[in-house]
């Protein structure tokens, strides 16, 4: 996923917490649920006392007081976390169980590590069948189901594509037909079975290859989500990469514009939280913010990756039906109560035509987009479509 939504307020200048102590739990316990959030909070409680609020940076919030706010570098990208400032006395240890979480997930869920749990999958699922871990089998059902109902538009297989356009490293190649060609037999989320007998998976081509980076970051933004309802925090804002975004419950906004819980203010806006939009051509602005209660975003779009050859912009989303990479839109934002759904969805929708986008959304009204083009008749104009978003809920800003 590839966007840019940020958050509103946001601290550019915090540094970042990163320093909260190491992974002791078992891997695999971790991932199956068996308490090992608990031993990660045994263990650490000595470490957070120490830290106290050294560890929390605060941000001040443009419209109405202040943040607590924690960042952390994984999966490629940086996870920030925004609380209510002084709403909760145990942010910090539960923030710090989160990013405890999300090395665990990428350590299972990348391909760029041999021993992860998605590597073994692709080495030798196509010789025998493979055991999944029960959230990873979750996962990847949920990633195939999004190809079907897509017509093949998000595709967790078309990483060999993504690596012959030179994407991968960023260095941007331009490929034949040909090429193109001898790979997109081995492309298709239909060329793997998953067993729910048993929590199996097998590959039915020895050069299939599953990623899962645009889901991922996702999946672990609605993994921190049940990590903090089990501890009773309700209220929050957490992004991946800026592209993907949880907000849960309220900020803390009174309608006298203060940020403090003195009985002297009126109660909370129900507005829930305000996420930018960053603009898709215009590094620094943003077009649009929309208000986000329960909800997560996804955004995806490809102008700040991509390479030029003979005046002509190739991003680096790809459709994986053709192999070409797609250039319909400048950016996709998908809202819908799961940030893995969002995140496949606005990759889906990047290179899926505008009618058959309106057509899946008219099937499932609990999915809200935003699609932002040039505008063909005004150069330098957006060009912008809305679908199951009420007027109410978001705001163009250019």
């Amino acid at each position: 996923m590839n966007s840019d939504s940020e958050p509103n307020p946001q601290n550019p200048n915090a540094p970042t917490e990163n320093d909260l102590g190491g992974n002791t739990s078992n891997r695999r316990e971790f991932l199956r649920g068996i308490s090992a959030v608990d031993a990660i909070r045994r263990e650490s409680e000595k470490a957070l006392d120490e830290a106290s609020t050294d560890a929390a940076k605060i941000s001040q919030n443009r419209q109405s007081g202040y943040l607590e706010y924690y960042s952390k570098n994984a999966m490629a990208c940086e996870f920030e976390i925004y609380f209510n400032l002084h709403q909760y006395k145990h942010s910090g240890m539960a923030t710090m169980e989160a990013f405890q979480l999300i090395d665990l997930l990428e350590d299972q869920l990348t391909i760029y590590r041999d021993h992860s749990e998605l590597s073994q999958i692709n080495r030798t699922a196509f010789d025998e069948k493979v055991a999944v871990e029960n959230r990873l089998f979750q996962l990847l059902s949920l990633a195939k189901t999004i190809f079907l109902e897509t017509e093949g538009a998000f595709d967790i297989t078309s990483g060999p594509l993504t690596r012959l356009w030179g994407f991968e490293k960023r260095n941007g190649n331009l490929p034949s037909q040909s090429q193109i060609q001898e790979l997109l037999p081995s492309i298709g989320s239909d060329q793997f079975e998953l067993s729910s007998e048993d929590s199996t998976i097998t590959f039915a081509s020895a050069n299939l290859m599953l990623n899962l980076g645009g889901i991922g970051k996702g999946h672990a933004l609605d993994r921190v989500r049940e990590l903090f309802s089990s501890r009773k925090i309700n209220n929050y804002v957490v992004h991946g990469g800026q592209s993907s975004v949880i907000a849960n419950g309220n900020s803390t906004e009174f309608v006298d514009g203060s940020s403090t819980s003195s009985s002297d203010h009126q109660e909370i806006s129900q507005l829930g939280w305000t996420v930018g939009i960053s603009h898709p051509t215009l590094p620094g602005q943003r077009f649009a913010e929309v208000y986000l209660h329960n909800q997560a975003l996804g955004t995806s779009g490809s102008a700040r990756q991509g390479f030029y050859h003979q005046g002509k912009k190739f991003g680096h989303i790809i459709d994986p039906r053709t192999g070409w990479p797609a250039d319909r839109y400048l950016s996709t934002t998908v809202i819908s109560q799961s940030a893995a759904i969002s995140d496949a969805l606005a990759t889906a929708f990047f290179v899926m035509p505008r009618d058959t986008i309106q057509t899946y959304c008219e099937r499932n009204p609990e999915i809200s987009t935003i699609l932002v083009a040039e505008n063909p008749n005004v150069r330098g104009q957006l060009k912008i479509d809305t679908f199951n978003l009420p007027d109410e809920n978001w705001k163009q800003l250019t």
